[in-house]
């Protein structure tokens, strides 16, 4: 008796399933991966993390790319960022419950703002963190539901097309029969 193994994938998925179809599922699973949120700076307990985060932006609003923002805790502590392509920049400090009140100086550029340590202590669940934001308020773009709905309507079709379309079989035509 010849014993026949199956592939990982015909096992998981049966023989249903071809090549195109596994492809169309993969790049729905890695687009779903990279959709989501990225993961919280979890170097610290909750209630020892305290995240300063904002964005650098231009008199009109404009995101700037490239600019470095530093921010010192009275402590000691100092962090130097960089914005990325929107403007945003976030940075983690270590601080306790004995901290509330403490000032943080934040400089981009030339402007410096200083803003003071707040929350509730001891609560060990709820986010910590403050938001710094320089230049004029940002830009919303008018077209940003074009992409959102674009690409959520291209998702869609595209799950439908890979995972619930048959495939339609061709139609045999009869043979001819030899006299």
């Amino acid at each position: 008796m010849i014993r026949r193994f199956n592939s990982p994938r015909s096992v998981f998925w049966g023989n249903d399933l071809d090549g195109k179809q596994f492809v169309i599922f993969l790049i729905f699973i890695l687009s779903l991966i990279t959709i989501s949120p990225k993961p919280a700076l979890a170097t610290h307990e909750a209630d020892h993390r305290y995240i300063v985060s904002g964005y650098v932006r231009d008199g009109e609003g404009n995101a700037l790319k490239g600019v470095d923002v530093l921010l010192e805790h009275k402590s000691g502590q100092k962090e130097k960022v960089t914005t990325n392509g929107f403007g945003y920049y976030e940075t983690l400090f270590h601080l306790h419950d004995d901290n509330l009140g403490d000032e943080i100086t934040v400089t981009a550029g030339t402007e410096v703002k200083t803003i003071k340590v707040a929350f509730t202590p001891g609560d060990k669940v709820t986010h910590r963190g403050a938001t710094v934001d320089f230049g004029a308020p940002g830009k919303a773009s008018p077209y940003a539901w074009i992409y959102w709905t674009g690409g959520f309507g291209l998702l869609i079709v595209i799950v439908y097309l890979g995972l619930f379309k048959k495939k339609k079989k061709k139609k045999e035509t009869p043979r001819k029969k030899k006299k």
